[in-house]
């Protein structure tokens, strides 16, 4: 029994501690969507951060592999990823910008993807809901891109940001449905 209520404590504190995260992320993900140019300058310079270190572990990386042409060919990797990383941070406006037509090709292809994987799969329980993902996919990409370039100050903000909300629900309501299953049993 003493075993069972220090678990019911351990959920009840974890539970708080989820949703205390899910309410900040929310909190964020407002932020980014209400301000998505920053939330989006912000991302390009986070990117370039997370390219740049990326490069300093590509570069030590380079000298455990056997031979001169593994060695080299590691160099020129993490050469062309601080290459990336840097452009991401000297210039996050023109680094948003390819960021973003990025996602533009994505949302387009995985959007027509799943339309012809929802139409191949029709009949299917399901394939509606595939066709619908495709769709909205598709959609998005079209509103990126008929925007584009000025979409790049908010199209990855808004996108992080929409993220970051969805996320955060998610934790609350786990957080909360923890708490039930805990005091049901």
């Amino acid at each position: 029994m003493a075993y069972e209520q220090e678990v019911q404590k351990d959920v009840k504190r974890a539970a708080g501690l989820y949703t205390g995260l899910g309410v900040l992320m929310i909190l964020l993900g407002a932020f980014a969507v209400l301000i998505p140019n920053v939330a989006s300058w912000g991302m390009t310079v986070l990117i370039g951060w997370i390219l740049v270190i990326g490069a300093a572990f590509l570069f030590a990386w380079s000298f455990t592999a056997p031979g001169a042409l593994s060695v080299i060919t590691r160099i020129a990797w993490s050469i062309l990823t601080l290459g990336a990383g840097l452009f991401l941070l000297i210039n996050p406006d023109k680094g948003a910008k390819a960021l973003t037509l990025i996602l533009i090709i994505y949302f387009l292809a995985s959007g027509v993807i799943r339309l012809g994987a929802a139409f191949a799969q029709r009949g299917i329980q399901g394939a509606g809901w595939l066709g619908l993902s495709g769709a909205l996919s598709l959609i998005i990409g079209l509103i990126f891109l008929v925007d584009y370039p000025q979409s790049a100050d908010w199209a990855i903000g808004l996108l992080v940001g929409i993220d970051l909300i969805f996320g955060g629900w998610t934790l609350i309501l786990l957080s909360n449905e923890a708490k039930h299953e805990v005091l049901e049993e």
